[in-house]
């Protein structure tokens, strides 16, 4: 039964993964000025542009080292859950430091909004959530920005389940 929950939640994981690991090198790409080599492409550089553009317009561009080492740290321990989780050990708690490693990359970004943390919270406007198409369009929004945050609970929700399953089974095996 556990299988059916194991296998979403392992590649939920893996997709947490590569998101935390894309963050947090484009964050470092953006504090160190690394630009990928397009050696006489000139279309590569008005996606260059644009991408500056939107990285400016969502805040990525004020990214610290901090930042990069949270999203780097929440991805190492994603991926410890998931192949916890493969291989049908306790994931739980692995989880759970990546996504206090996420929450607080999340939480030490809204410090320099007016109010922090708890106002970018309490101005979330809960009608975005019928338009989903919106929220794509604008990732650095506080209310996409919650929106991925509740994902990662349900994934570990989904975890823990498959967690308390495996920890009933080991103990009924007497292990």
């Amino acid at each position: 039964m556990t299988f059916i929950l194991r296998w979403p939640a392992i590649l939920a994981m893996l997709a947490l993964v590569l998101l935390c690991i894309a963050g947090a090198l484009g964050a470092a790409g953006l504090i160190t000025g690394f630009e990928a080599p397009g050696t006489g492409l000139e279309p590569v550089d008005a996606q260059v542009a644009q991408a500056r553009s939107a990285a400016e317009q969502t805040g990525a561009a004020n990214a610290t080292w901090i930042d990069v080492g949270l999203l780097a740290g929440a991805a190492i321990f994603f991926l410890i859950s998931a192949v916890r989780l493969i291989r049908r050990t306790q994931g739980f708690w692995t989880w759970l430091i990546g996504f206090a490693l996420y929450g607080g990359r999340w939480a030490w970004g809204q410090q320099s909004s007016e109010g922090g943390a708890l106002a970018t919270v309490q101005s979330i406007d809960i009608n975005v959530y019928r338009q989903p198409q919106s929220l794509l369009g604008d990732l650095g929004a506080p209310e996409a920005q919650i929106g991925i945050l509740a994902i990662i609970l349900i994934v570990g929700l989904f975890v823990f389940i498959v967690d308390a399953a495996d920890r009933a089974y080991w103990d009924k095996q007497g292990a």
